[in-house]
């Protein structure tokens, strides 16, 4: 039962109690004068007074004080007890309040209350637990967070220390005479140049990460038919990584579906994609299978989903949910190939068009990416 109908039921029971006693002080005594008429025979007074009543009147006064006294006592009591118990009611759900906040308080941020009645506190236990919830989740994205930039920093100073350390190699050589013939000179010079742009790249890709972080990046969505513009992507692409050991083939392409996106970005991702695949290979000839067709995701609805799934080595389970973290690398042995920021960078862009990014174990081995763009409905 809620508060409000508890203190409405106090209410009628403590306006009926003294009208109870009220009817029972007045029935009981005239029992009594009636009583008191027919043992002594004094009958009931009249205008003129009797001697007889006035003999009798301290016994009835003192019986009406009496009794008035058992009706204010009866009154007093049947109050307390029930203000004591919705008083206690009230103090039993802040006391569970209360020691909820001091849990909190106490950073036990995993703390639910426990609340099954059904009252005016139950909606506020239920804010409480999504407060703490909340609370909970923030402090688990805040670490995950500090642990993000411990790693950002970590690898930032290893990406641009590898080449710098190169290039200095280099200089010194030159330096100091060890490229001594031109033929020398000019690989020295073209290795230098060479880790000059890595060293280029990487700036770019920590720039641009930085830009798209903090949403300073501006992305230009169209409407676009998801399916043409993968083909012609894909197309373009399998001349580039055919040379590199990398067979890029369409499968099912579904034309046809048109989402919000911006095609040059949307390339980017694709591109980073591909990189990976080519750079982690470990066969001289490997596969990247790419498809686009309707489909639904669970937290989107419709959608056109991308599929680009390769044959090369893949990742263990326990990597799928970090790869697309900044400058995570499922085997570090890889670290010589690549910054790290590729797919970091790439779930940025597609959750700023909207979609989702994600990967996957194919039962054939090898990894998958798979993204998904809403569909737009109507017409462009």
């Amino acid at each position: 039962m809620t508060i409000k109908k508890r203190l409405f039921m106090s209410n009628i029971l403590m306006s009926a109690v003294p009208v109870a006693a009220w009817v029972s002080f007045f029935t009981i005594f005239w029992i009594i004068f009636f009583i008191l008429t027919k043992t002594t025979g004094v009958a009931f007074p009249t205008r003129e007074v009797d001697q007889r009543w006035l003999d009798k009147a301290p016994f009835v006064r003192m019986l009406f004080i009496g009794m008035l006294v058992l009706l204010a006592a009866v009154i007093y009591a049947a109050s307390r007890f029930l203000t004591h118990h919705i008083v206690k009611d009230i103090a039993a759900s802040l006391d569970t309040l209360t020691a909820g906040v001091r849990q909190i308080h106490d950073s036990n941020l995993s703390y639910r209350i426990d609340y099954q009645v059904e009252d005016e506190f139950r909606p506020i236990c239920e804010a409480f637990n999504g407060m703490a919830q909340k609370l909970e989740e923030s402090a688990a994205q805040q670490k995950k967070d500090e642990a993000n930039r411990r790693e950002l920093i970590a690898g930032i100073s290893h990406d641009l220390r590898t080449p710098l350390t190169s290039i200095k190699g280099y200089l010194e050589g030159i330096e100091t005479g060890v490229a001594s013939t031109l033929d020398m000179q000019k690989k020295y010079f073209a290795t230098i140049k060479n880790k000059t742009a890595d060293l280029e790249h990487i700036i770019e890709q920590l720039f641009l990460f930085s830009k798209l972080d903090m949403d300073e990046f501006p992305l230009t969505l169209h409407r676009i038919d998801i399916g043409r513009a993968v083909t012609d992507m894909i197309q373009e692409a399998e001349t580039e990584y055919a040379p590199r050991g990398l067979t890029v083939r369409l499968a099912e392409v579904q034309s046809g579906l048109s989402a919000a996106a911006d095609v040059l970005w949307l390339r980017n991702v694709i591109v980073n994609i591909l990189e990976n695949s080519a750079k982690y290979k470990t066969r001289p000839q490997g596969t990247m299978t790419v498809a686009c067709a309707a489909g639904e995701d669970a937290a989107l609805g419709a959608c056109a989903i991308l599929r680009l799934a390769d044959d090369g080595p893949g990742v263990s389970p326990e990597a799928l949910g970090k790869l697309f973290d900044v400058f995570y690398r499922a085997d570090p042995a890889r670290s010589k190939k690549g910054s790290g920021l590729g797919l970091a960078i790439g779930a940025r862009i597609i959750r700023r068009m909207g979609g989702r990014i994600h990967a996957e174990l194919p039962a054939a081995g090898g990894l998958a990416i798979v993204v998904s763009l809403p569909l737009l409905q109507g017409e462009g």
